[in-house]
Formats: structure tokens, sequence, C-alpha cells
């Protein structure tokens, strides 16, 4: 009928309409020689040329130098079977390079006889720069997962460290062996306990299988601090301890691993003073474990990473790799605000080490880095006239600022601006971090700096080290730190730093 569209016309039309808007790169080439004989803007748009541009010319000449020698074999694989799908890196007009992934299909017409080649390339840089992104992840969590094991090595308090909810034992330190008398020994339930670790009970009870404190955190979740137990080692000794237990949940609550950790208190048991401090330290540590790490060990979780950017990776492994390099992250820095502490600790104060620079450079990076970690909140830095030099040590002092701007983030409504203002007082500078919101209760304000309490007087997920260190940095850099908080005023942290070495604040 007159007006209508033969069946065959309206086929042809729609297959070019697809071969002209396909978001794919597709070239149709001459059977002998591979030349093109039809490109769609894609192809062109990934090669920048225009499309006249691309027909005469062979799939080769679309290669790189570098990337011809492997060509024929692979276009005598697409002549000997259906299709052939290869990488390799293709030239742009301009001369630059980008890795490709191409797929070859012979045309053959009715009788068999192969009359052309199809070639779809695709732009694989991005999934080559999201690979090289996770490789270097996960070469940092493998980094940072031996750091955490070195760290628990070093401990002076043996770590076991169970899964739920069979209690296959997964992990002992080094101080867990001492305590023991004989190398970690792993189970696969927990009816394997009570014969491979001889502990009682403080009356020297055998405990059964129900009866061990890391059984009952994984099972009915129960939390327990400085039990006493004792063990009977192999050479026939016997030791007192001090067992903490607690379940570690996973975001959703349920439990996914049991912490015990064991203090020996055989010889400080005659001083109370001692015992109680070697029980402060398991309760501590058990609520590190159990609450802040969240079994780093198994369970690398969280989310957000560079590679969410890209748009190769298909949305299960987007999950999994955003949850590994959250936890990366996480435990990187909880593991650092572990080691400080023990520094201070141990050796007397954290190490600091002066050199003469400006300190507006280092304010300035502490609070661009927190800018784009809070990318919704509002953030201003004002700096007075005057001079900035001094001997400081840089990395500390961005600890500094770090700590306070992401206390006074957390602590702070999330429409209330954070300000950073830095000024010159003469022989020292002053850095003050201003945020609003309520104030710090009275009964918090004195134990604010103390280890292992929170700004707010509640969890943010942290440690609970951030301003102990911060007290620490400023002490060790000679200067003082000072805190305002009042519900009209808002909460102000003031630091004073003076530019040369002094003796260390007591």
């Amino acid at each position: 009928m007159l007006g209508q569209t033969h069946p065959d016309e309206a086929g042809q039309r729609t297959w070019e309409e697809v071969f002209t808007h396909l978001g794919v790169g597709v070239g149709v080439m001459n059977a002998e020689d591979s030349t093109l004989l039809a490109a769609n803007p894609a192809l062109a748009r990934m090669h920048r040329q225009p499309v006249e541009a691309l027909k005469g010319l062979r799939l080769e000449d679309l290669v790189a130098p570098e990337s011809r020698g492997a060509l024929p074999r692979h276009l005598a694989a697409a002549s000997s079977k259906p299709s052939h799908e290869y990488e390799s890196l293709h030239l742009r007009g301009d001369g630059s390079r980008f890795p490709a992934f191409v797929h070859v299909t012979s045309l053959r017409d009715a009788t068999g006889r192969r009359v052309g080649r199809a070639a779809t390339v695709l732009d694989i840089t991005q999934r080559r720069q999201s690979e090289v992104e996770r490789q270097r992840l996960l070469a940092t969590i493998e980094a940072e997962r031996a750091r955490l094991s070195a760290v628990l090595d070093q401990l002076p308090v043996g770590v076991l460290i169970a899964e739920a909810p069979s209690g296959r034992l997964l992990l002992g330190n080094r101080a867990l062996e001492s305590l023991l008398g004989h190398p970690f020994r792993s189970s696969t339930h927990v009816t394997d306990y009570e014969p491979a670790h001889q502990i009682f009970s403080a009356e020297g009870q055998p405990l059964t299988d129900e009866a061990w404190p890391l059984v009952r955190a994984l099972q009915t979740g129960e939390t327990r601090q400085a039990e006493p137990l004792l063990v009977r080692r192999p050479d026939g000794t016997t030791a007192n301890l001090l067992g903490s237990s607690a379940p570690v949940r996973d975001p959703e609550g349920q439990i996914v691993a049991g912490v015990v950790t064991l203090v020996d208190v055989t010889e400080r048991r005659r001083a109370e003073e001692a015992a109680r401090e070697a029980a402060q330290f398991g309760e501590r540590f058990i609520a590190i474990v159990s609450h802040d790490l969240r079994n780093p060990l198994n369970a690398i979780q969280l989310s957000v990473t560079k590679l969410l950017h890209g748009d190769t990776l298909p949305e299960r492994e987007r999950k999994a790799v955003s949850r590994i390099a959250r936890s990366g992250e996480r435990m990187a820095r909880m593991i650092s605000e572990l080691l400080d502490f023990t520094r201070s600790r141990l050796g007397g104060g954290l190490p600091i080490e002066r050199v003469p620079g400006d300190v507006r450079a280092v304010v300035r990076q502490a609070v661009e880095e927190l800018e784009a970690a809070w990318p919704e909140r509002s953030l201003t830095l004002q700096v007075g006239p005057g001079r900035y030099d001094g001997a400081w040590d840089a990395d500390r002092l961005l600890q500094v600022v770090s700590n306070l701007g992401g206390n006074a983030l957390q602590y702070s409504p999330p429409d209330s601006p954070v300000r950073f203002t830095l000024s010159d007082q003469d022989d020292q500078v002053m850095l003050e971090v201003h945020n609003g919101g309520d104030p710090i209760a009275p009964d918090v304000l004195p134990h604010l700096f103390n280890p292992f309490r929170h700004g707010g007087g509640k969890a943010h997920g942290g440690l609970g080290l951030g301003l102990y260190i911060v007290e620490q940095v400023v002490k060790g850099h000679g200067g003082r730190i000072e805190v305002r908080s009042r519900a009209s005023e808002g909460t102000a942290f003031r630091v004073l730093l003076p530019r040369e070495l002094t003796p260390a604040a007591s």
C-alpha cells in the first residue's frame, strides 16, 4: 500500500539508529584486510577522530605501535571461531593511548562464507584505574592488619579472639602464650577449650564449656570484667589471672566474635592497688576491641572508597570494596592512636621533633583535610596579622588541629559552623577552635583530657584518645590548652604554643 514502509527497510533503519547511538564503539571491517568500512560516533569519539576519518583505516591503525605485534594473532583467532575478545592499547588522534577491550565477530553470509568483521571497542581506562586502586587498598589493609597483629603482640596482656557462633579460636598473642606456658593452640569448637587450655575458676574448679567467659560472650553476649581465674601450666606452676570478656557485634547488632583479655596478677595481687590497675587496663582494652576495632581481623566493614567514583564495578563489588576501604582507614587511625598512647605512657610523653616552620601551613592543611572529610559542614579559618614562624613538630601539630576540629564537628549540630582562629601573641601563637551546640557537662570538663574519654561525654565511634593526644602534643611543645564551654557562647578549645623550645608543662 502507498505510504507503507517495507519491514526490511524499517529493520534497516532500526539497526542504523542502534549503530549510531550505541555508547560502545563499533566498527565494521573488510573481511580480508580489516579495513574499516563503517564506524559509529562512539568509536570516533573514543579515538578523537571524525567518523569519516576512520573509514578506510585498518584496525591496526587504531592500535598503538607497541600493541600491533599481537593483532594478527587476535584476528586469526577471530577467524577460527565465532568471536574473539582481547585487550590492547589503542591510539587516539592526538597520539595519546588508552586501554581498550575489543570483541571481534566474523560476519558471514547465508552460505557461511566470511564477508566481513565487526569489532566492538570499550574504553577500559576506568576499569584499569579501579583495579590498580583496589590492589592498593588491599595492600594497605594487609599492612594495617599486620600492624594490628604487631600491636597485639606488644601488649602486656594476653588476648584471645574467637569467632561466633562456633567458638573457633582465631588468634592468641605472645603474652597469652607466656601466660599459658605453651604456644597458642587453635580449635574448631568450644568443646576443645578445656583439653587445650587448663583454666580453672578462682576456687580451683575446672571450667565447663559453658562456664568459659569467652563462651558466655559468644553465646549470650555476656560481658565480664576482671573475673578471677587460675591457669595451670604444663610445667606444673599455677598463675592467678584476671579475665575480661565481651562480644564483638557487627553494625546490625549480631555477635560475630568474642574476645577475652587475661592479665597475670600472681605477684601484683599482694597489692590491691596494682590489682585494680590491671583490672582497669583489661576493661579499657576490652572496650577498644569490642566497640571500636569491630574484629578487623575477620570483618572488614564500612563504606565509601575512591573505587566508588568509577562506573565499571558491579554493585556487589562496590559494596565489598567500600567496606574494605573504610575499615582500613579506620583501623589505621585507631592503631596510630594506640601507638601514641603506648609511647606516652611507657616513654614519658610523645616524642616531639621541633624544626623551624610556619604554623599557618599546618593549620591550613588540617582544615582542608577536614573540609574534604566533612563536605556537608561549614568550616572557616581566620588568620590574624603578625608572624607565625617558630620551632614546631608539624606532623604532631597536624594531629592537634585535626583532633580538635574533628571533635568540634562530631559534637556540634550539623548546621553549626566550626571556626578556626589563629593569632600572633608575641612570643607565642594561639589557635582557637570554636563550635556551637550544647555545652560540655561540668562534671566532664575536669576529665576531658583523660585517656579513653569522649569529648561530649558520649561515644562517637573513636577510642577516646583524641583529646588526650592533643594535650600531650601541646605539652611536648611547652604550651598549654584551655577549654571554655557555655550554653550562650558554645565551646572553644584554645591552644597556646611558644615559638621556641621551652620545658614541657607539668
